[in-house]
C-alpha cells in the first residue's frame, strides 16, 4: 500500500507546481498560504529555502513556475524542467520584462503577485503558431460548444446550419467524433474530417477543391462529418486548424460558417477566436450550472476573458422529431426553427 509521501505526490499532480525559492522563510510562507488557501488557484505552492532540498526536489519532479530571488536565480538549476521562471525583485521597476527572466515586484499584494504569474505563464504555454490571422472579412462565423452532455448541441448546430443556408451558402463542419449526419454511416473509409485533416499534413494547396469534393450537400448547404475515430482529432494541432479555417474563410465559396467544437482543446481555440456567435448550450440543472461556471473559469484562465462577451448561453428545446431518425428537412419543423429565428441574426 502506498505511503503518505505517495498520496501527497499524487494529490500535487493534479495542479501545476508553482515552487517559491527564496531566503526569506516567513514571507516564502505566508506568500505560499495565500496562494493555496484560493480554492480556484491552478497550483500547487512549494516552499524551498534551502538550496540542497530544492536540488533534490527537481531532480525528479517538473516546475511550471519557478519564483527565485534574484540573488538565487545563478544558484538553481534553470535548465531542467522548468517551464517559467520569474525573479523576485525587491525594486519597483520590477514589473519590466528583461531579456531573461521576467521579474515581479516582491513587496505587492500576493493577488497581483498570482496575476502577473498567470499572464506570464499563459505565454509560456501557448503555442507558437508564427502564422498570420485568419482571414474572415464579410463572412457570418459561428460555433457551437457545450461543457454539459445530453444539450443537443450537435443537433441545435445542424439545425442552425440549415437555416442558414436558407439564406446563403453554408458550410457545415462537425469536431464532434460520435456526430452523425443524417442519412450517413459513419465508416472509416467514408469521407469525413479526417480526410481533411490528413490533407492538412501533407498539403494546403487547393484545400477548398479538396473539401468541397468530400462535402455532403444539401441545397446550399454543405456539410463535413465527424473524424472516423476521436483520436484523429486529437492529432489536429492548432496551426492545422489555423490553416483549415483560414483557407476556407478565404474562399468565395461560401457566406455562412458553423462549426460544432464536440471535443474542446487546443485546436478548438482557433474556432473560438475566429467566431463571431458562441453559442454555449446548457441545461438548467445544479450540475449543468456548475459545469459551465467551470467551462467559464478555464476559458479566464487562458486569458481569454474577451470571448465572454461573443458567448450566448441557450437552452435548445427538446424536439420529438429530432429525438430519432430524422432529414434535413425535419431540422427546422416546429420549436427548433422559431428558437432559432429568435436568436440567429448576425
Amino acid at each position: 500500500m502506498p505511503g503518505k509521501e505517495a498520496f501527497i505526490a499524487l494529490e500535487l499532480k493534479m495542479k501545476r507546481i508553482l515552487v517559491i525559492r527564496t531566503g526569506d522563510r516567513e514571507y516564502a510562507e505566508e506568500l505560499a498560504k495565500s496562494f493555496n488557501k484560493n480554492e480556484d488557484s491552478f497550483f500547487e505552492t512549494l516552499v524551498f529555502t534551502d538550496q540542497t532540498a530544492y536540488n533534490d526536489y527537481i531532480k525528479g519532479n517538473q516546475i511550471d513556475v519557478l519564483l527565485c530571488d534574484e540573488e538565487l536565480i545563478s544558484e538553481c538549476d534553470c535548465n531542467r524542467n522548468i517551464k517559467l521562471i520569474c525573479r523576485l525583485s525587491e525594486v519597483s521597476y520590477a514589473g519590466e520584462i528583461t531579456d531573461t527572466e521576467p521579474a515581479i515586484f516582491k513587496y505587492q499584494s500576493s493577488e497581483i503577485i498570482m496575476e502577473e504569474i498567470l499572464a506570464r505563464f499563459r505565454i509560456a504555454i501557448q503555442p507558437d503558431l508564427s502564422v498570420s490571422k485568419v482571414t474572415t472579412a464579410d463572412k457570418k462565423i459561428c460555433c457551437i460548444c457545450s461543457p454539459i452532455g445530453g444539450s443537443y448541441s450537435s443537433t441545435f448546430s445542424l439545425a442552425l446550419a440549415k437555416y442558414y443556408s436558407l439564406k446563403g451558402k453554408t458550410l457545415f463542419i462537425s469536431f464532434d467524433p460520435f456526430f452523425v449526419l443524417p442519412g450517413t454511416e459513419k465508416d472509416p473509409k467514408g469521407k469525413d474530417l479526417t480526410d481533411v485533416i490528413f490533407y492538412l499534413n501533407g498539403m494546403q494547396s487547393y484545400l477548398t477543391d479538396f473539401i468541397s469534393n468530400l462535402t455532403i450537400k444539401n441545397g446550399n448547404l454543405e456539410c463535413i462529418n465527424g473524424v472516423s475515430h476521436w483520436f484523429d482529432l486529437y492529432d489536429m494541432s492548432p496551426k492545422n486548424m489555423h490553416d483549415l479555417l483560414d483557407s476556407v474563410c478565404k474562399s468565395n465559396c461560401y457566406e455562412y460558417f458553423v462549426f460544432d467544437v464536440g471535443i474542446i482543446g487546443a485546436a478548438s481555440m482557433e474556432i473560438f477566436l475566429i467566431s463571431e456567435k458562441i453559442f454555449v448550450t446548457v441545461k438548467n440543472t445544479p450540475l449543468g450550472l456548475r459545469k459551465l461556471k467551470e467551462w467559464k473559469r478555464q476559458l479566464k484562465f487562458c486569458g481569454r476573458d474577451d470571448l465572454l462577451d461573443r458567448i450566448t448561453e441557450i437552452n435548445v428545446p427538446e424536439e420529438e422529431n429530432l429525438k430519432g431518425e430524422y432529414d434535413y428537412e425535419m431540422l427546422l419543423m416546429g420549436k427548433m426553427r422559431r428558437f432559432i429565428e429568435g436568436i440567429a441574426n448576425f
